[in-house]
């Protein structure tokens, strides 16, 4: 053999061996996402973040939402009989107006918080998620603020029901302030979770406490659970169940802003299981995917 010939095929072989090699690390990575917590994270949130974070698709899907929420708000303030919340059972027609709003991915984007838990690696971290909440960073969801300020320029209230926790009352309320939104300085629209003892993570108590004083016009979310009961920890056929239940709802007194980064809609597919790790979380998801076959 020729030294020329050897020396090519000695060459051929070592960048063989190098791509088998990387070829292992990478397939490791994806298998077992703890060694390597950025790959595992990428193909489940890289995508969803940036398509908030860049798409002109998200900035005109929830600019239209929020414009079909004006519509429909004017067509509700001239019906007495008019609610949006399922728990409205006495006679509210002579209640004065309210609407109902979910925060986080509904009219605050937070889109730059899970950029935060790609570049740590992590799922979810509940002290990056306290320091996020108190820097007031978090900026508005399109058309959120012109809508509510619409609102309450109509006499109409505007009710903030979401999950953050009481102790973040405050950084909250700094925050919407910031972007404009409306907030009563004479009632307590910012209703927090575990802010009284039944205020749990599943809204029904919240909703029920503002239909007492108020009729509902809409509500406005981004997850089932702002909606209805019964979706909150529920498997994905349950919640589907519980929600074709309300189908004249949908696009007429209940709105949907997309959020594809997270939401009940992940957990359901867990069935109720947590503390899963990354790798069993990858693989639930893969398998969960409907190829029609």
């Amino acid at each position: 053999m020729k030294k020329q010939e050897f020396l090519i095929m000695i060459a051929v072989t070592f960048l063989c061996i190098m791509a088998a090699y990387c070829t292992s690390k990478y397939v490791t990575a994806i298998q077992t996402p703890q060694q390597n917590n950025k790959a595992s994270h990428i193909p489940d949130r890289l995508n969803s973040i940036l398509w908030v974070q860049t798409s002109t698709e998200y900035q005109m899907v929830a600019t239209q939402s929020y414009l079909l929420a004006k519509v429909l708000l004017d067509r509700g303030l001239e019906d007495n009989n008019w609610t949006a919340a399922v728990e409205q059972l006495n006679d509210y027609s002579q209640l004065p107006p309210a609407i109902i709003v979910d925060i986080d991915e509904t009219v605050l984007d937070n889109s730059a918080y899970f950029v935060r838990l790609e570049n740590a690696g992590d799922y979810w971290d509940d002290d990056l998620w306290n320091n996020w909440v108190l820097e007031v960073y978090a900026s508005d969801v399109p058309g959120s603020v012109e809508f509510l300020q619409y609102a309450q320029s109509k006499g109409v209230m505007v009710f903030y029901v979401t999950n953050r926790s009481r102790e973040h009352e405050q950084s909250t309320r700094s925050n919407l302030l910031s972007l404009g939104f409306p907030i009563s300085d004479q009632v307590d629209t910012l209703l927090t979770r575990r802010e009284k003892v039944n205020w749990d993570s599943d809204k029904t108590s919240r909703r029920s406490y503002v239909a007492e004083q108020y009729r509902i016009i809409l509500i406005i979310g981004d997850d089932a659970n702002d909606f209805v009961t019964g979706t909150n920890k529920a498997s994905s056929e349950q919640r589907m169940e519980v929600l074709n239940n309300y189908r004249e709802y949908w696009g007429e007194k209940w709105i949907v802003i997309p959020n594809p980064i997270y939401g009940g809609w992940e957990f359901a597919l867990y069935n109720g299981k947590f503390g899963l790790s990354d790798a069993q979380i990858f693989e639930i998801k893969f398998d969960g995917m409907d190829t029609l076959e």
